[in-house]
């Protein structure tokens, strides 16, 4: 948790910080498995935030959501982990 409230206030200062920046951009990619007819699921998430500004300093925000969920005798578990990574290049 301290991780994803970290990573928000970087990404929110990192906004208010581009407000000169040159080029920005931002990607999601999300694979999801399923076996068992559907018992079994697991989806994980990608998503990353890229930002250069005209002075060449560039950041990179990524964050991996894992999900898998099962499903047992009409009850459904369900476990997410999530990793935030930030690099900054001057």
């Amino acid at each position: 948790m301290k991780k994803l409230v970290y990573a928000t206030f970087l990404t929110a200062g990192l906004m208010m910080a581009q407000e000169h920046s040159a080029t920005q951009s931002t990607s999601t990619e999300t694979k999801t498995e399923s076996k068992d007819h559907g018992k079994d699921v697991k989806s994980q998430t990608t998503t990353t935030n890229s930002a250069a500004d005209s002075d060449g300093n560039a950041s990179k925000d990524t964050t991996v959501s894992n999900t898998k969920t099962k499903k047992h005798h009409g009850k459904v578990k369900s476990t997410t982990t999530t990793d935030s990574t930030t690099s900054v290049a001057h």
